[in-house]
Parts: structure tokens; C-alpha cells; sequence
């Protein structure tokens, strides 16, 4: 079982930052603050933090340096199409990221159904919930990543519908995250917890770009999950 399959099964919540850029003084900053997880990008446009990432080769200095120096496991949005994505997944896996994130559009077919790599598989907007059961069912998702936010919601304050789909995807037999493409608190901790919610992506809309507050950010959902304690 990867790790943070594990986590997800056996936390109360597990905390999972997305950097915004990928920059090794953030990294050190997420994980210095309470980050359980680290997520990178290559190769895809961000909507959230409306950044471009370079090639998966463009970045290999920095993807191998990260993983040579965290502390804490990393994972990887590694292209925005299947074809980019297939040419890097045996490197992915051999250079030691445990888990592959992307949406079950730009999921190449050798991804799916492996015992080396987790895969977040994330949901759009454009998913029913029977399409969502079937996947499940068949085994292509190890992961459910809850991205269902339309893209021009981006930035828009969590709220009760939100929290109610999360509530009925919970039912699902598959661990479930919530990346923050809406606007997450600290003080929503709870209520996703009490909802079935087992692990918290925050990213650009949530920790922003700047140094100075980035570790802050962090911190304080790192607070808002360890209040949870065991329950």
C-alpha cells in the first residue's frame, strides 16, 4: 500500500499541499509547517494559481532535488493530456513519487490498474454519479480527487452544496480529498471530517504564492486537523 493510501485510511484527516510553483523554499516551507503530502505539476497550464509548468524534463533538476530532500512523500501532476502523460509515468515511478494526480481525461491507459503507483483519479464537473460509482466498481480509482468546481467558480467560497456532494461521494468505497479549487478555512476542517472527507489538498487559491504567508497558511490548517485528534 502506498503512503498515502495509508494515511488517508488510518488519519483522521491527512494534509496534502499543492505548490503553487514549484520551488524548493516552498516545499521546505509546506513541509516545515505540517504538510503530510506534497504535490508538484509539469507540464500542464494551472488554472488555480494561473501558472505555467514547464516539461517534465524541464523540471527534473528540481523534481530530483525534492525528492532527494523531503522529508515527506511527494506526488505529481505530470502533463494535461494522456499522450505527454504516458511518455513519463515508468519515470515517475522509478524515480519514487507516490502518486500520480490527474483527471480521468488525461489519464493515459497504462496508468490505470497498478500495484507500483497510487493514482489520484480526479472528477470534473462533467461526471455523473453513476459514471463515478462505475469507475469505482471497475477499479480505476484508488484515489477519488473531488475536483467538481467549474472553472469560472475557482476562488468562490466553500459552501453547503459543495459539502453535500462530498457527503454522497464519501459513501463510496475509495478514500476521498478535497483540493481547494473553491475557498477553504481552517474553520471548514470539521465540517469536512464530519462528512467523510479524508484528506485536504490545499493549493494556490488557499496558501497563494508569497513566501511570507505561504508557511502560515499552512500552519494553521495543520492546527485546524490535529484539533480532530482521533476521532
Amino acid at each position: 500500500m502506498s503512503k498515502i493510501k495509508q494515511a488517508l485510511l488510518t488519519k483522521p484527516m491527512t494534509l496534502i499541499v499543492s505548490l503553487p510553483v514549484n520551488n524548493l523554499e516552498l516545499a521546505k516551507l509546506a513541509w516545515e509547517n505540517g504538510a503530510d503530502f506534497i504535490k508538484v505539476h509539469t507540464n500542464v497550464f494551472h488554472n488555480a494559481s494561473k501558472g505555467q509548468f514547464g516539461t517534465f524534463d524541464e523540471q527534473l533538476p528540481f523534481l530530483t532535488e525534492l525528492l532527494k530532500t523531503s522529508p515527506v512523500p511527494v506526488g505529481i501532476v505530470p502533463a494535461q493530456n494522456p499522450g505527454d502523460a504516458e511518455k513519463v509515468i515508468e519515470k515517475i515511478v522509478t524515480m519514487g513519487f507516490d502518486f500520480i494526480s490527474l483527471y480521468g481525461q488525461h489519464y493515459p491507459a497504462i496508468g490505470c490498474f497498478r500495484n507500483d503507483i497510487n493514482s489520484f483519479f480526479a472528477i470534473d464537473d462533467s461526471y455523473s454519479l453513476e459514471e463515478i460509482k462505475n469507475l469505482v466498481n471497475n477499479g480505476f480509482i484508488d484515489i477519488l480527487e473531488c475536483s467538481f468546481v467549474p472553472h469560472d467558480e475557482y476562488g468562490t467560497r466553500f459552501n453547503a452544496r459543495d459539502l453535500s456532494k462530498l457527503a454522497t461521494l464519501a459513501k463510496l468505497s475509495v478514500p476521498l480529498v478535497l483540493p481547494s479549487q473553491r475557498k477553504v478555512l481552517p474553520e471548514d476542517v470539521p465540517y469536512l471530517h464530519k462528512v467523510g472527507v479524508q484528506g485536504l489538498m490545499i493549493g494556490a487559491i488557499v496558501t497563494g504564492k508569497d513566501k511570507e504567508t505561504f508557511g502560515t497558511m499552512v500552519k494553521s490548517f495543520r492546527e485546524a486537523i490535529d484539533k480532530l485528534g482521533g476521532k
